[in-house]
């Protein structure tokens, strides 16, 4: 995960604690609130109605005579379907219901309703009972009746608690817009300010990768935060003192190794001249002519490897299956004179960028490593295919291959496997400087395993960001 992410994540987390922290307590609160309210309310008209009818309870409902007008108040002051009023007398007898589904008369003081005792008892009760026949809850307060100081019947109010519980349910989704709204905000805050500060980290990290590719130009810019500032700054310095060493020693290698050509060359006509003299001194004369052949070849792939890890390069598109044929153009006569066979597999273009010169480079050392370590009758095969973003180029041959032990350090300089050793000498270099030519254009260059050696080399088809400033550069 990136760093903007992450400190967008914990941003997240921190808002979505801090919401929570604060939304669930007040969403309780609402609830307690409302479910307070109503009771209350509930518990006003109950007591208002027993109030007003404290005179018209009779002493028992079952002699009759209610009076009219306590049948009217107590229908007129239910509110709705939602609500219903039940009135009884001392005995706990029913005197008037305002859906008129009790019978005057009936017992509802029993076990069963033990609101209607208590209420009888002097006792003002509150409960709540699911209803079987409304399919809902319901809040259910019973007040006692008092007349001249004495209980002389109940009131029971049954309200719905439907039309609380959808108020309750509108504050909490409104609380929870709110909460959703204030995240929103803090998180397109979070992602501005993590922004801000990814931006010269990353910045500094693309610095860093183009100076690992061999652009010893690249410079991070110490903008931001002081903090990431000041590691820019010292990003800066460190790849100065880098670029400044390893400019030098390029600069040694290829000075050193122009200079020694001159008199390598006097040597070499020396040696020839002492050659033709004949006896033992031409002998060793040939001896010598030959170190001194392997000591300028050296010096050819030192000055190849130095030019390789420059930075400065110039790419374009570049056909593989182009260069791949014009190279086994180039090795088919010498490999028919040591009795191998060279083939070529290419279908259609494969074009990747990279430069003509380097392609070729890796295409005749890869081909001159595979005719100088097999032996006579092999087949040396140059493939080209296009992989994805890649298009690969591989050289195979069906030789004796490269022990197992030996093939992780093979593109290391002036490493030279037994194979190598006993063909012959050589410097060791050949696969360095084809792994530093793939690595200079974005690419990489692999040993796979099977039978005998198979190198392949993936080229991007597109240049990279870096690739490109390199290019204009």
């Amino acid at each position: 995960m990136t760093l903007r992410g992450r400190l967008v994540v914990a941003a997240a987390y921190l808002l979505t604690a801090v919401v929570l922290a604060l939304e669930i307590p007040l969403a309780l609160n609402v609830e307690n609130r409302a479910t307070a309210e109503f009771r209350s309310a509930v518990f006003g008209r109950a007591a208002l109605l027993a109030a007003r009818v404290s005179d018209l309870v009779p002493a028992d409902a079952r002699a009759g005579g209610v009076h009219p007008r306590l049948r009217r108040i107590v229908t007129e002051a239910a509110r709705g379907d939602d609500e219903r009023i039940l009135v009884t007398d001392a005995g706990g007898r029913v005197v008037a219901d305002s859906r008129g589904q009790a019978r005057v008369g009936a017992l509802y003081a029993t076990a069963a309703r033990p609101e209607f005792q208590a209420a009888l008892g002097g006792t003002v009760d509150f409960r709540r009972r699911h209803s079987e026949t409304l399919g809902e809850e319901l809040l259910l307060v019973t007040t006692p009746v008092v007349d001249r100081e004495r209980v002389v019947g109940s009131v029971r109010v049954s309200a719905s608690t439907a039309a609380v519980s959808a108020s309750v349910r509108e504050r909490w989704l409104s609380l929870a817009l709110i909460g959703i709204a204030v995240i929103a905000a803090g998180l397109a805050l979070a992602w501005v300010l993590a922004t801000s500060l990814a931006q010269p980290v990353r910045a500094l990290a693309d610095a860093a990768d183009r100076l690992a590719r061999g652009d010893l130009g690249a410079r991070a810019t110490a903008g931001g935060p002081k903090e990431v500032a000041s590691v820019a700054t010292s990003f800066n310095r460190m790849a100065a003192a880098l670029s400044g060493t390893l400019e030098s020693q390029r600069d040694f290698v290829a000075n050193a190794s122009h200079q020694l050509r001159t008199p390598l060359t006097g040597l070499k006509l020396r040696l020839e001249a002492l050659r033709g003299e004949g006896g033992t001194v031409a002998e060793q004369a040939g001896k010598a002519e030959a170190e001194l052949d392997r000591l300028s070849k050296l010096v050819d792939d030192l000055l190849e490897l130095a030019r390789a890890s420059a930075s400065e390069a110039t790419g374009k598109q570049v056909d593989l299956a182009a260069a791949a044929q014009d190279a086994v153009e180039r090795w088919r006569r010498p490999a028919e004179r040591e009795g191998q066979r060279l083939e070529l597999a290419a279908g259609r273009a494969a074009l990747v960028w990279a430069s003509e010169t380097d392609v070729a480079h890796v295409l005749d050392n890869l081909i001159e490593n595979a005719l100088r370590y097999c032996p006579r009758g092999t087949t040396v095969s140059v493939e080209v295919r296009n992989g994805g973003r890649d298009a690969i180029l591989a050289v195979a041959d069906d030789g004796p291959g490269i022990a197992p032990e030996e093939r992780e350090r093979v593109f290391e300089r002036f490493y030279r496997g037994s194979a190598a050793r006993q063909a012959g000498p050589g410097t060791g270099l050949g696969l360095a400087i084809v792994a530093e030519l793939v690595r200079r254009w974005g690419g990489d260059v692999r040993l796979l395993d099977g039978k005998g050696t198979r190198i392949e080399a993936a080229f991007p088809r597109a240049p990279s960001d870096s690739l490109r400033t390199a290019s204009r550069s």
